[in-house]
């Protein structure tokens, strides 16, 4: 353990449920619950804080109309990625599933489109097909990004791509589907990786861009539906040739799950109300990754948590990474929230999770965390029961160690809805906390969202609205989390969300904003009856705005269109580092002068949109005071620096 940070608000449960979950098979439900009801009595009951109920974070929150998507089922699964945020064109991107009534060129369902921004999603262009049908089958299930090809600087020159899963004509969920166009229209191209069984259902993990490569994560299922023996992490890449893509999935990696006597694999994805609980996260530049599912790992059996594995050379070799969450210090600051086993014993259990990677290389983590009411170490076949409440919201921070940090963030209200609930979408469709993570350019603040409802009187997440907490590198953060949908006409509507990994600067406010997109609209959710067949709205969502908790204390100095920080660290030996923010996709120079203005080195640093660090070396420099001027078009800021 490096630290960790105790929160001294306490909360209590008053519960006498305990659920076990059955096995059924069903093909959009996996497994399902059964509840049993069991008396039971807390040791030690403590009161019920106050909920906070304070005014919209932002009033200015609006929907703004992207398109019309042909169906929810795009946007259904919370960890697939629709939009797509690039720094260097200052670009958005939303993906989905087009609808055939509004769009002549479509002429059936499931034909992949992307819309795309100019202008921080003010006004909307598109949409481009970015992947057609084939005779295999519908496009369904997906994700979808933006690549920007070295050297471009033209929007229509950039690249949607497509990453999905097909309802296949005939059999199993067995392919894999990728697609890409140009966004002027140019490079229509698909590739498409038929596997066996159910194999290519969880196609839809992780897809963005990385140097001249796409990089995406599917999860390999293997066995019978809602009862999968294995699941195996399948890393694919797709190398940028100039018109298309080229996927290579021949890497498969093994996480070595924990199985059940009968033999079924211990994975959180395959029960009812949670998401997959798998993702991949990469540092800017593609070296350090993180991957990871919520299951049980067979080499430290316990309960359902975040089995990760890191890797630092690209993604060429991982390792394991184990999780203590049976470390004294984080038991101390679990305590209050997590219930006791039927053993006395508290043993997490991880339902819900999403993740970036910050500055630091380190993995910055948002889970929904419940409890195991069966002694799952005695009797480890008993990993389905588990306490029925909400559950809290922690963030864990994960480097090569294990934990490196860990704090309580928020209790959740309400718990996720059923599929089977009178009042899910359609009468069919639930939905989860849908949780999000997105990371500043620098990777020095991360942000979090999530759904929650704030009605008291409610006891699932029927009333949804969005909620957001942000935290620094460097340890300050925003003292509670935020509302932003309050007091709008987004209010308890906020239906199936999703927003970019990548936050952008916004330098008129010194804030930070998440291109975010809203699914379903309240009239769209009161009168469609199908979740595959009714078209729905998809609106980009303004306000949703964090403040800086970085830049914000530090020294700047501005021309019109940049600004620059005082490099640090100041005096310095070797490198030092400064940090621009363009307001505008332009090219950057720096150059490094002597006290007498001579020119000793001068650095391309390409074309920066937003935020960018730039390094200074002290390579042959003399100990005493330098210039650095920082060049954008007919702008330029020059400051000092020391060297010793």
């Amino acid at each position: 353990m490096k630290k960790v940070l105790l929160f001294s608000l306490i909360i209590g449960f008053a519960l006498s449920t305990i659920a076990q979950n059955g096995m059924v098979s069903k093909r959009d439900q996996k497994r399902v619950q059964e509840g049993q009801e069991v008396a039971v009595e807390r040791t030690a009951p403590v009161p019920m804080p106050e909920l906070k109920q304070g005014d919209a974070v932002n009033e200015d929150m609006t929907r703004i109309m992207v398109g019309m998507a042909g169906h929810q089922r795009g946007l259904r699964r919370e960890e697939a990625h629709v939009v797509s945020y690039n720094y260097e064109m200052d670009v958005i991107g939303v993906t989905s599933i087009l609808d055939p009534e509004t769009y002549d060129f479509v002429d059936e369902l499931g034909i992949v489109g992307m819309w795309y921004s100019a202008d921080k999603g003010q006004t909307w262009s598109g949409p481009v097909v970015i992947n057609d049908n084939l005779s295999q089958g519908l496009n369904y299930y997906l994700s979808g990004a933006l690549f920007n090809p070295e050297d471009n600087t033209t929007v229509e020159n950039m690249f949607g791509v497509h990453q999905g899963t097909l309802v296949p004509t005939s059999g199993d969920w067995r392919f894999k589907a990728f697609g890409s166009s140009s966004l002027g229209g140019d490079y229509l191209s698909t590739s498409l990786f038929e596997e066996t069984g159910d194999d290519g259902y969880f196609n839809i993990f992780g897809l963005g861009q990385y140097g001249n490569e796409m990089r995406a994560l599917h999860l390999k299922t293997l066995g019978p539906w809602s009862n999968f023996t294995d699941a195996i992490f399948q890393p694919m890449t797709g190398e940028f040739d100039g018109e298309g893509f080229v996927w290579d999935d021949s890497n498969l990696f093994d996480p070595e799950l924990f199985k059940g006597t009968d033999g079924v694999v211990a994975w959180i994805g395959m029960y009812v109300s949670y998401d997959a609980g798998t993702e991949i996260a990469w540092s800017n530049d593609g070296q350090i990754g993180y991957m990871w599912l919520v299951g049980v790992s067979n080499e430290d059996a316990s309960g359902y948590q975040p089995v990760v594995f890191k890797t630092e050379d690209a993604g060429e070799s991982w390792d394991y990474i184990y999780l203590d969450l049976y470390d004294s210090d984080i038991v101390e600051i679990y305590e209050p929230y997590v219930i006791e086993s039927s053993s006395g014993q508290m043993i997490p259990r991880i339902f819900e999770s999403a993740g970036v990677v910050d500055a630091h290389g380190d993995l910055q983590m948002m889970v929904a965390m419940g409890a195991h009411s069966a002694d799952v170490f005695a009797y480890p076949d008993s990993l389905g029961w588990a306490w029925t409440y909400p559950g809290d919201l922690f963030n864990i921070v994960v480097d090569e160690d294990g934990i490196s940090d860990f704090m309580w963030v928020d209790s959740l209200r309400t718990e996720s809805v059923p599929q089977d609930d009178p009042g899910a979408y359609c009468g069919t469709e639930g939905w989860q906390h849908r949780i999000s993570a997105a990371r500043s350019q620098n990777g020095k603040q991360v942000f979090f969202t999530w759904l929650d409802t704030r009605d008291i009187n409610e006891t699932l997440n029927i009333k949804p609205d969005l909620f957001g907490w942000s935290k620094s590198v460097y340890g300050n953060m925003m003292e509670s989390t935020v509302c932003f949908s309050e007091g709008t006409d987004l209010e308890e509507e906020f239906y199936f969300n999703s927003g970019s990994d990548k936050a952008y600067y916004n330098m008129d406010e010194g804030t930070y904003i998440i291109p975010y997109v809203q699914g379903v609209t309240a009239l769209e959710f009161l009168i469609n009856t199908s979740t595959s067949e009714d078209p729905i709205t998809f609106s980009y969502v303004t306000g949703v705005e964090f403040p800086d908790l970085v830049t914000g204390v530090r020294e700047f100095k501005s021309a019109n269109g940049i600004n620059v920080s005082q490099n640090m660290p100041n005096p310095f030996t070797g490198f030092t580092t400064i940090e621009v923010i363009t307001e505008t996709a332009a090219l950057v120079t720096v150059e490094v002068n002597n006290i007498m203005g001579q020119s000793i080195y001068t650095i391309d640093a390409g074309i920066i949109n937003g935020t960018q660090e730039i390094e200074l070396s002290a390579k042959g420099l003399d100990a005493g005071i330098y210039l650095y001027t920082v060049s954008v078009g007919n702008e330029s800021v020059t400051k000092k620096m020391i060297v010793e």
